[in-house]
């Protein structure tokens, strides 16, 4: 019983860009919207892939893994054509996503376990690619189109991602599978007996886990003209925590493509706030616990007010 969860989530995001308006001078120069606009259109993807993985009930722990092995692959092989380095990294993540979903699936057990296997194995592979430096793109071209402005705070990159929001949304809330997605995280059983592939529909969101990670990693490393074994180190906790606070439950059925993206906006505009006044970054990573902790304090008293209201209508009824 979640009263209100989008308005809240609006309240909060607004709420920290007024505080970080007044308390950080720079903070609403264009260039600093521009910077935090770019975070967004890393974290937002990232968040997005976790979030669709939650929302099924279950947990792709490899996304961060991913971006650094995605943005590894798009870097060598997209030196000439940039394209086909993305393409080769994205289907890289739909096949690791689907050898997820089948392994987790075929050998019944737990998401959690097949992933955090999945993430040691990809980080392996991106140190041995990488060979112990950072990979240089030459291409600066691409590198300097996917970070220009084109319409006052947005980029390229942070236009995609946008985008693939917008479709996520769509997705979710139009498509028979999304409707299958949110049944086969509240409740796996009456998911299948009421018609729903859930195998199937499993596999599909860690394939869609994939690729959204690989799609990230691609264009961070493009936009960064650089990649490393270590480019999506610490992505993962703020991907959880961003779709925490946009409100998909951990217990699965609970979430929207509308609500992830706010959670990881209010979360890179706490983190960019936070920088430009000078925090180090354990203070950082204190205030996104301290918000994290917060919001699920918020939602759970909500929750229990929702449900002493229905025990009181229903007594009186």
């Amino acid at each position: 019983m979640r009263i209100n969860r989008i308005h809240f989530q609006f309240f909060l995001a607004a709420a920290i860009v007024m505080l970080f308006s007044f308390s950080a001078p720079h903070f609403l120069t264009a260039g600093n919207l521009f910077a935090l606009m770019q975070a967004f259109a890393l974290l937002g993807l990232l968040t997005l892939a976790l979030g669709l993985t939650m929302i099924a009930g279950e947990f792709d722990l490899s996304v961060g893994s991913m971006v650094s092995l995605a943005g590894l692959c798009a870097v060598k092989l997209g030196q000439e054509n940039p394209f086909f380095g993305v393409a080769v990294a994205a289907g890289l993540g739909i096949v690791i996503g689907l050898a997820n979903g089948i392994l987790f699936r075929a050998l019944r057990i737990s998401s959690l376990v097949v992933t955090v296997g999945t993430m040691i194995v990809l980080t392996g592979l991106s140190f041995w690619i990488a060979g112990g430096r950072v990979v240089s793109y030459e291409n600066l071209d691409v590198a300097d189109w996917l970070e220009k402005s084109i319409l006052f705070a947005l980029s390229p990159r942070s236009l995609i991602t946008l985008l693939v929001f917008v479709l996520a949304w769509l997705f979710l809330g139009q498509t028979k599978i999304g409707r299958d997605i949110y049944a086969t995280g509240s409740h796996r059983l009456a998911a299948e007996a009421a018609g729903a592939r859930v195998t199937f529909t499993l596999i599909l969101v860690f394939a869609l886990s994939g690729c959204i990670s690989a799609v990230a990693g691609s264009l961070l490393a493009l936009s960064l003209a650089t990649a490393s074994a270590t480019l999506g180190d610490n992505l993962m906790l703020q991907a959880a925590s961003a779709a925490i606070l946009g409100g998909v439950a951990l217990s699965g059925g609970i979430g929207s493509a509308l609500g992830m993206a706010l959670g990881a906006f209010t979360l890179s505009a706490l983190n960019n706030g936070l920088s430009i006044m000078g925090a180090n970054s354990p203070t950082i990573l204190l205030s996104n616990g301290l918000l994290l902790l917060g919001v699920v304090l918020f939602d759970s008293m909500t929750e229990q007010r929702g449900k002493r209201i229905f025990r009181l209508k229903q007594g009186h009824s």
